[in-house]
């Protein structure tokens, strides 16, 4: 895997001196160039789908050992006692201009999810819920640079998988037990697709502790719109709700609309602009050093994105370059403790 991220962040370096101006726009245009599949997602065969049946293809579940049962040190995994689940929806870890999507069983992209995604983000809910992350056909990564010519499609064929995950832990797994949705990325836009096409307007909804679809821009009027009966969180006990954010700090230029996307702040739980200091970050993780950071960031929501004005710590160094001021990788970790504070938060408050 890691060498599919350097393969990355030489072709930025190599764009970035062509303009500060244009520097992520071009980023963008030579990721999708390197990445684009050789043939048309229509004449594309579909690799071969995932039996949820098998343990194989799923990232995690209770009871095994796996990397969602990762804590730092100070820690505990109380997968044991719980008696909520997290059904988590991975992001893309799929980079290979090979297909539209990926095989079960690709070994880069899997070591990915289970390096780095799982201890990463997929562990901050260990604490309070047992943890389910199925494999998918995950879309490859120049989907997102071309949803109207084949990137839709290998999305929609992404969340094929997702729902068939999420039916198959519905009969085996879950037995009546409330529970949150998760994902990061593609897996948050999964997770909203599921969440409106499978949970809001069911009586699922009434067993939803709450959804964290994080790093995937999400629009106010669009969700009231498809998701009436799941509303945006404004507070941080607030159940039935969604949490998305998007994190940036000074430099940061958009590639979409910023007017109307929600931001629910981590740090505070609110749906609004007011600031949080460095004092209320309890923690970022590093997964290396096994530790949480307190006070490594600060964060406050502004036009519809989560700024941050410093990252105080080098343990984040050496990630790939995602562009000036795009902290996209970090919308877990950089407020890992506060999100599973708030994960129990959010339990306690829905057994009450």
């Amino acid at each position: 895997m890691k060498k599919w991220l350097w393969t990355i962040a030489g072709l930025i370096t190599v764009m970035a001196v062509a303009g500060f101006v244009y520097r992520d726009l071009l980023i963008y245009m030579a990721m999708g160039a390197y990445f684009k599949p050789s043939t048309a997602f229509a004449e594309t065969v579909a690799p071969t789908a995932p039996d949820y049946s098998k343990t194989e293809h799923w990232a995690a579940l209770p009871g095994r050992d796996d990397t969602a049962d990762f804590t730092p040190e100070g820690f505990s995994d109380g997968q044991a006692d719980a008696d909520v689940d997290v059904f988590f929806v991975h992001p893309t870890t799929y980079l290979n201009s090979a297909g539209w999507n990926a095989p079960m069983g690709y070994k880069p992209a899997d070591n990915w999810i289970t390096n780095a995604v799982l201890p990463g983000q997929a562990s901050v809910f260990n604490g309070s819920a047992r943890v389910f992350a199925p494999h998918y056909r995950q879309a490859q990564i120049y989907a997102f640079f071309a949803l109207e010519d084949g990137g839709n499609d290998a999305l929609e064929l992404a969340y094929t998988d997702v729902a068939a995950a999420f039916e198959h832990y519905l009969a085996e797994f879950n037995n009546g037990r409330p529970f949150i949705v998760a994902g990061h990325s593609q897996g948050a836009l999964l997770t909203r697709w599921l969440l409106e096409r499978r949970i809001s307007g069911t009586p699922l909804t009434g067993r939803l502790v709450a959804a964290y679809p994080v790093g995937y821009p999400m629009y106010a009027a669009e969700l009231l719109e498809t998701l009436p009966d799941i509303p945006v969180c404004q507070s941080a006990t607030q159940t039935g709700c969604l949490s998305t954010w998007n994190t940036i700090s000074e430099g940061y230029r958009a590639l979409q609309p910023l007017q109307g996307l929600v931001c629910v702040n981590p740090l505070t739980w609110t749906n609004d602009n007011s600031p949080a200091d460095f004092t209320d970050n309890s923690g970022a993780l590093s997964v290396a050093s096994k530790s949480v950071m307190p006070g490594v960031s600060d964060g406050q929501c502004e036009n519809g994105m989560l700024h941050v004005t410093e990252i105080r710590t080098d343990a984040y160094d050496d990630l790939p370059y995602m562009g000036q001021g795009n902290h996209h990788l970090l919308d877990y970790g950089l407020f890992w403790s506060n999100i599973r504070k708030n994960v129990g938060e959010r339990v306690e408050a829905y057994n009450m």
